[in-house]
């Protein structure tokens, strides 16, 4: 291969750092194998097909960025990079001190991987030479040992997740009705409130509950009466609620992790009764913010604890009952004022940004309606006192047995959060 130098400095490079390409990667090796570079990750070993390309440019446009000092004796350059698929971080430096230099980068890399990848960094170029070389037996072995090391550090996290009265699966119903199911939800980094054992949730979710009673018996239409979810309870008389950690860290959940997170819990049979409506309550913001306190539709919602507590638990009990109207499917494409998918024009629980302690004051959209052949929450099956021409939003919506609601079914609820009820058989 014929090498073409353009001007002085190119070839003044290139000479220096042909002695220096071989010597840094010997001195890493002689680094690696001591004590010092224990906390250092050795070159990369794994596929990084939809990484390696814009990381050779990276690493290209850093040498040429810094090719004056480069050229001097003893300046070396390295990137480590943390891949997943096709994302990927990274961290550049240039030095004399190999063991400082190395150390430098690599926990630079690992803050960065944590924000965006969730995976480890490795050495993946010194100076223009790329070391990361996949190496399919090589991988293999890491990747075993990884799964080796992960699975006794769930073993251990679950010991320390064992609290008094906390619940890791569904536990006996008390009846057979139809009722809503809780879950906390941490990830694998998440701190654990214990919101679960503690109180907090339960207080809240009865709290909730007791307002929607009040708003609405003051409903217009309800005749003096109020209504309530149908809760799961154990037989102690406490809201059954389930813990879940999952083995992804914040980092690694995307913007907007529910359809993510009920991929996760659903293959382990979290999800398997078409008789339940499904509320997750996380200990973790979702990476869109504040602004992002939930989502929901039949069968499922979630809701993002952390957020938007700094408005206050009032604010925070508004946005709980407007997700678990959402799982009922309301509001309803059939109503007048349904606004902007499965919301209502203010002033309303279920407006779109601020919300309001008022259900329906029109009766023209989603309760006490009155409109032929229309979805009326106040006829749901989770519902207490219960219509006697009650429906259930999961058979509706999900299994599509929609009588004569044929054609107004909400279509811009997200059709996938069906998938997750896996019936036991």
């Amino acid at each position: 291969m014929m090498l073409k130098f353009h001007g002085k400095k190119n070839l003044e490079y290139f000479r220096n750092n042909f002695i220096k390409k071989f010597l840094g990667i010997a001195v890493l090796g002689l680094l690696l194998s001591g004590n010092a570079y224990a906390g250092v990750n050795e070159p990369g070993v794994t596929s990084i097909a939809g990484c390696d390309i814009d990381l050779k440019s990276i690493n290209k446009k850093f040498i040429k960025k810094h090719l004056k000092k480069l050229s001097k004796k003893n300046i070396n350059s390295v990137l480590y990079a943390s891949c997943d698929y096709d994302i990927y971080s990274w961290s550049a430096h240039k030095g004399k001190d190999l063991e400082k230099l190395h150390k430098k980068t690599y926990k630079e890399c690992t803050k960065y991987a944590k924000k965006h990848t969730g995976k480890e960094c490795y050495l993946y170029a010194v100076n223009e030479e790329i070391v990361w070389k996949y190496d399919e037996a090589k991988a293999s072995i890491l990747a075993k040992t990884k799964i080796a090391e992960r699975k006794v550090e769930q073993e251990k996290q679950a010991q320390i997740d064992k609290k008094p009265g906390r619940f890791f699966e569904d536990q006996p119903d008390v009846n057979d009705d139809y009722q809503v199911h809780f879950f906390y939800v941490l990830a694998k980094d998440s701190k654990d409130k214990e919101i679960d054992v503690n109180g907090w949730l339960e207080k809240r979710l009865t709290t909730v509950n007791n307002k929607f009673e009040k708003w609405s018996k003051k409903n217009k239409k309800s005749n003096g009466v109020g209504q309530k979810f149908k809760f799961d309870y154990r037989k102690d008389g406490k809201i059954d609620i389930t813990f879940v950690r999952m083995d992804l860290t914040e980092a690694e959940l995307p913007k907007y992790p529910e359809r993510r997170i009920y991929g996760l819990l659903s293959p382990y049979n979290y999800f398997n009764n078409p008789k339940k409506t499904y509320a997750l309550f996380t200990g973790f913001k979702a990476k869109a913010g504040d602004s992002h306190g939930g989502s929901g539709s039949p069968p499922i919602t979630t809701i993002f604890t952390p957020a938007g507590l700094s408005y206050g638990v009032t604010e925070k009990d508004q946005v709980t009952l407007h997700e678990l109207f959402h799982t009922q499917g309301a509001s309803y494409s059939c109503g007048k004022r349904t606004d902007q998918g499965g919301h209502v024009k203010q002033p309303d629980v279920l407006a779109v940004n601020t919300l309001y302690p008022i259900i329906d004051s029109k009766n023209d959209t989603y309760y006490l309606h009155g409109i032929k052949d229309c979805p009326d929450l106040s006829k749901s099956v989770y519902l207490t006192p219960t219509a006697e021409d009650s429906w259930d939003p999961y058979s509706v919506y999900c299994l599509k047995k929609t009588g004569n609601f044929t054609k107004y079914i909400n279509s811009s609820l997200h059709p996938t959060d069906c998938q997750v009820i896996k019936p036991t058989q």
